[in-house]
């Protein structure tokens, strides 16, 4: 299941119940929103985006890109 914090709205994700959140600690967590849920869906395929140019790079032996990336 996907959660949010309402102290400092990390987005994680946690196959079973939880009762604090892994960034700040405090206990005030909540199942995340579809919107939300689609913000961390998007985060999380830019990092593979980066990953998958650094290997590519690294095996190819030529400088990662920096286009779009930031």
């Amino acid at each position: 299941m996907i959660y949010a914090c309402e102290d400092c709205s990390f987005l994680f994700y946690r196959a079973r119940e939880v009762k604090e959140c892994p960034s700040c600690e405090k206990n005030h967590i909540r199942p995340a929103t579809g919107h939300e849920i689609e913000k961390l869906r998007k985060t999380i395929a830019a990092k593979q985006y980066i990953l998958d140019e650094a290997q590519r790079a690294q095996r190819d032996g030529s400088p990662v890109s920096r286009k779009g990336v930031w």
